[in-house]
């Protein structure tokens, strides 16, 4: 495997108020310290947005290797980070993973702004016939994985992570294969009783926007927050399996090493995961969300209603999880993963602060780091 290729992780933080030489490079050993504790891989820092922070992990076979002024060894820099001799692009684009839940929240809370969706409905009103218990199951419960829905990728006759994914890698599926796969199962739970998470039920949201406007979820997400925000390089493609542009490299372990998983048939995510951006793209909407530029008050206030989340800190809305960080402040956001790409955003519920991230995925991911990544960012 090519050392060169870029892997990356790119953070986008606003440094309340402080110079970037003040701030970086305590920020930057944070990150390298838990980077390396994430076993994630070559990465590139993306200077995007206000502040981008951070620093390339190098394999243990490069370490020693080169030196940032007060760092011990690489620095936190703004624009491009080069690795192995080659520049990775600054604004290169990634795979969101379930950060993609957001936007197809933000569509459902617009259709229910609209008085097009009423979200204490039966979702049998609008899909009937596709879920057991329709008439129980309401919109809120889908968007809040208090449904009881099985998850269809924990589902195995269809793997979604690791090697055994590659044998799906460029199948082109449809919302109701991946849906009927997961009913298979019998509900996890009695409706509305707890919290589970469920792709499933975002799969059926995405089917929801279509029954309701006849539009793709896709073509509805491009049309009420892609354009509006102008998020150039976002995109939720349905079939196409490459990243346009400038790009960060996805990769996944396999029992012959690292093998180069960029390339894939998103369908298989869905409205559940399938969408593409960059950091400052996703500081962008990020940010709209918190301070009402896509939402009427009542829908905002709609979606920041919790539930607890049973096994992690912090609690779940309409599509975004909020947390309370070490240091005591509230952020608000989500998380992802993809094969190839973990991926987090997420911003303080007063604005002055918000985090946009990508980074390789671990096997099996150490989610666990991955959260002391994100808190580090606005407890510095």
């Amino acid at each position: 495997m090519d050392q060169r290729d870029s892997r990356r992780r790119a953070i986008s933080k606003e440094p309340g108020g402080l110079p970037v030489s003040e701030r970086g490079g305590a920020l930057a050993l944070t990150f390298q310290a838990i980077g390396e504790e994430l076993g994630a891989h070559p990465t590139a820092i993306d200077g995007s947005a206000r502040l981008a922070g951070g620093l390339p992990y190098r394999p243990p076979h490069q370490r020693g290797r080169g030196r940032a002024p007060g760092s011990g060894g690489s620095g936190c820099l703004r624009g491009q980070v080069r690795i192995g001799g080659r520049a990775a692009a600054g604004r290169g684009s990634f795979r969101m993973g379930s950060a993609t839940k957001t936007f197809t929240a933000v569509t459902i809370l617009h259709l229910a702004g609209e008085k097009r969706i009423k979200l204490d409905e039966p979702i049998g009103t609008y899909l009937p016939g596709l879920l057991p218990r329709q008439d129980d199951i309401t919109v809120r419960m889908i968007l809040q994985h208090t449904s009881g829905l099985p998850n269809y990728t924990d589902s195995r006759p269809i793997p979604t992570a690791g090697e055994p994914y590659l044998k799906y890698r460029w199948t082109a599926f449809t919302d109701e294969q991946l849906v009927a796969a997961a009913l298979k199962r019998p509900l996890d739970f009695e409706p509305g009783t707890r919290f589970a998470y469920s792709n499933t039920g975002y799969l059926v949201l995405g089917m929801l926007v279509k029954a309701v406007t006849g539009n793709t979820w896709q073509s509805e997400v491009t049309k009420r927050i892609i354009k509006p925000l102008g998020l150039r390089h976002t995109s939720a493609p349905r079939y196409s399996t490459r990243l346009p542009g400038p790009h960060a490299h996805g990769y996944i372990k396999t029992t012959k090493g690292y093998l180069d998983i960029t390339r894939l048939n998103p369908s298989i995510a869905g409205a559940a995961g399938a969408m593409i951006t960059t950091t400052a793209d996703l500081t962008t909407f990020i940010t709209a969300v918190q301070s009402g530029r896509l939402l009427k008050p009542a829908q905002l206030a709609e979606m920041t209603k919790t539930v607890p989340i049973s096994d992690q800190h912090g609690a779940y809305g309409l599509g975004v999880r909020v947390i309370t960080t070490t240091c005591h402040r509230k952020i608000i956001g989500h998380t992802g993963g993809i094969p190839g790409y973990l991926t987090a955003m997420f911003t303080t519920t007063d604005g002055k602060t918000q985090l946009a991230l990508s980074a390789n995925e671990t096997t099996p991911p150490d989610m666990a780091a991955f959260q002391k990544l994100i808190d580090s960012a606005f407890c510095p």
